[in-house]
């Protein structure tokens, strides 16, 4: 009886352990398939239905990296179906939040409302939503670091590699995304180089070898896949050309880049010159302002608008530095009025003979996320701001425990949000807030893995030494 007795108890331990390990599996199921189910098919804006179009024909633009693009077009020749990115992005980010929650609490309950906390927020909900690069962005990372906290809690080397892979394929989504993945780079470096270096200069390497290696494979991809090519620089170089112009009341744009009889009074009285968008200046002006895209400027005349827009920089630093700071901070702040940025997109538009997009699966309960999402957008809750300020907090906590690997992984994560939001500073085309998509997702995430080292008892082994 007493053998007997052993017997059910081991089995009902094991059953316990079973049920614990499954638990926010089960979780992370249930809340991906609520999240694909509310938000299918996803929301497309125009740069997305240009995305499908390219994706459809093969006809390859690199007005952004050809990487996702190129994955669509797998994706959409397999399902036929465009939302087949979004769903693959809502996977992604959902497996990478239970590998990262593992890591961070131990008991079930704790487990299942830190992973609703993470993944069920209604801003990150409709900013995963875009069929973008910004949220494609933002779901390979959450995976990479889901993969990375495996790699610490296990003896076993293969998540590393899968966290690199993952990594490597995320500096190229996004022109600016090695700013994001520059710290998983020193991160990598630092837990699996077993060279003795100081981790100092096992971060530096790490994060050098990986732009390398991701520039390598854009270059790449880029000279295979792309047929179109196009120079998005001048874009921005002429939003901050017009942005001078109006402060300081003198046009500086190119004359080959404007009709005749442009003035800046005309900036400013059609709408042309927006402080919250780049596009405007090239639909709203009556004379007209060639944004180089569709009809590409040749060689000289790119030179001679890259030379206009150093000299005003030079020549007008303070009106430059007016400029970038005021859509730096419309960027992070309150986005209060329709006319200003774009705090999300409520879009599925067309393009050149893409097909109908599926319909919602739940209408109804989309459109009440939607629905709090408009009475939210006007508050701090729906602000990049906080959640930089939260990336920040966690960076300060992790720092002062950067030998712990958990802290060092926050450091990855919270850092590179950093770096990506700061990026912007100079190279923002618009204020829309999808471009933080990034730093949003990251911030509590980095603050969830920088509190548990703060507080110790860590649950990650300790083989993998700095």
């Amino acid at each position: 009886m007493r053998g007997a007795a052993i017997s059910v108890d081991v089995g009902d331990r094991s059953l316990l352990r079973a049920t614990v390990r499954a638990a926010p599996w089960l979780a992370g199921a249930a809340f991906a398939l609520a999240t694909i189910v509310v938000l299918y098919p996803g929301m497309y804006s125009f740069d997305a239905a240009y995305q499908i179009w390219q994706a459809r024909t093969g006809e390859f633009s690199n007005q952004s990296p050809v990487v996702m693009t190129a994955l669509w077009s797998l994706l959409i020749h397999a399902t036929g179906n465009p939302a087949s990115l979004f769903c693959l992005n809502i996977v992604m980010l959902w497996i990478g939040l239970v590998l990262c929650i593992e890591s961070i609490c131990e008991r079930v309950l704790p487990r299942v409302a830190l992973l609703a906390v993470l993944g069920l927020g209604p801003l990150l909900l409709v900013q995963m939503a875009h069929l973008l690069t910004d949220a494609h962005l933002a779901a390979v990372l959450v995976l990479a670091s889901g993969f990375g906290a495996r790699f610490l809690a296990t003896t076993r080397r293969a998540p590393l590699y899968v966290c690199l892979a993952l990594v490597i394929y995320a500096s190229c989504v996004r022109h600016n995304a090695p700013l994001a993945t520059l710290p998983f780079g020193a991160f990598i470096a630092i837990r699996a180089w077993r060279f003795s270096l100081r981790p100092s200069y096992k971060a530096l390497v790490g994060a050098a070898v990986l732009v390398v290696v991701a520039v390598a494979i854009g270059f790449a991809a880029d000279r295979m896949l792309v047929v179109r090519r196009v120079n998005m620089w001048p874009v921005i170089a002429l939003w901050d050309l017009a942005a001078i112009s109006v402060d300081r009341h003198v046009l500086l744009l190119p004359s080959f880049t404007h009709g005749k009889g442009m003035t800046v009074d005309e900036l400013t009285q059609t709408g042309a010159f927006n402080v919250y968008e780049n596009t405007l200046l090239f639909s709203k002006s009556h004379s007209g302002v060639r944004d180089g895209v569709d009809e590409p400027y040749p060689a000289e005349r790119l030179r001679e608008i890259f030379d206009a827009w150093v000299v005003a920089v030079v020549r007008h630093p303070l009106a430059y530095a007016h400029h970038r700071v005021r859509t730096f901070g419309l960027l992070l702040g309150r986005h209060r009025g329709d006319a200003q940025a774009l705090a999300y997109f409520v879009d599925r538009a067309g393009y050149r003979g893409n097909p109908a997009y599926p319909g919602p699966i739940a209408p109804d309960a989309q459109a009440a996320i939607y629905r709090l999402a408009a009475a939210l957008r006007p508050t701090w809750l729906f602000a990049a701001l906080p959640y930089v300020v939260v990336n920040g907090l966690a960076f300060a906590l992790a720092w002062s425990r950067q030998r712990q690997p958990e802290a060092q992984l926050a450091l990855a994560i919270g850092g590179g949000a950093l770096l990506y939001a700061a990026g912007y500073l100079p190279l923002a085309p618009a204020a829309d807030l999808r471009y933080l998509t990034w730093t949003i997702v990251a911030a509590p995430i980095a603050l969830a893995f920088a509190w548990r080292a703060r507080i110790g008892a860590s649950p990650f082994t300790t083989t993998h030494t700095a």
